[in-house]
């Protein structure tokens, strides 16, 4: 009785002493507690090009990227892996790629026959910008657009992005209120958010009015767009 008492003793303190690991320390904190005052803990050291061939890395798994000079981590899944380094106070906005916007409401800048391809309803004007990403990126484009229209119909606005989108059809968003009032014109907010990256350069944004709406020199518009990578 007393050997299998011992025996168990034993178990015990030899699970307790390997369920935490220190260097540099008889009571670790964590699994893995290091501690040093003149040395320092390196990870894993490679290119994004080795980092590539790492097979299932799992999330959380931290490297030093030589080729970008930063930690990384995976955020991703091991099967779809995504790393990033990670954000500090100082590297907040280091994936943001361009943010602007107006900082007046604009006028339409064609009114008339129309000039989007398969639209030649005359008076149905546009609003139309533009921003140059200096690298691929993801967008938020925040729209503020005034259109008109009688109150059977009521108002809408379509969203265009450099025209066509890839499949060469105009990109589908249309917002419709309800109903609007009589020979008003109103406000229709909205935002979109580019489902890809859109690639480095000038990109052109037309809001349209829609089939049913009007936009013409008594609309305005205001905007602001966000991009990051």
């Amino acid at each position: 009785m007393k050997k299998n008492l011992i025996f168990g003793c034993f178990l015990l303190v030899s699970s307790l002493a390997y369920s935490q690991v220190g260097i540099n320390t008889t009571s670790p904190q964590g699994v893995l507690d290091v501690v040093s005052t003149t040395g320092t803990f390196i990870p894993p050291r490679m290119t994004t090009a080795q980092r590539n061939l790492l097979v299932a890395p799992p999330t959380g798994a931290v490297i030093y990227n030589t080729t970008t000079a930063g930690l990384e981590f995976n955020y991703g899944t091991p099967a779809s892996p995504t790393w990033k380094s990670p954000v500090t106070a100082a590297s907040a906005s280091s994936n943001i790629v361009l943010a602007g916007g107006s900082v007046d409401a604009e006028a339409p800048q064609k009114i008339g026959a129309a000039t989007i391809p398969g639209s030649t309803v005359d008076g149905q004007g546009y609003f139309q910008f533009s921003f140059n990403l200096p690298a691929s990126a993801k967008c938020k484009i925040d729209l503020y657009p005034t259109t008109w229209a009688s109150t059977n119909t009521g108002v809408g606005t379509r969203l265009y992005i450099d025209y066509v989108s890839a499949s060469s059809t105009p990109v589908a968003t249309v917002v419709t209120a309800t109903t609007s009032p009589d020979n008003l014109h109103i406000v229709v907010p909205y935002s979109y958010v580019t489902p890809s990256n859109l690639s480095a350069g000038n990109h052109t944004i037309r809001v349209q009015a829609g089939t049913t709406s009007k936009i013409d020199n008594n609309d305005k518009i205001t905007y602001s767009y966000l991009c990051w990578n």
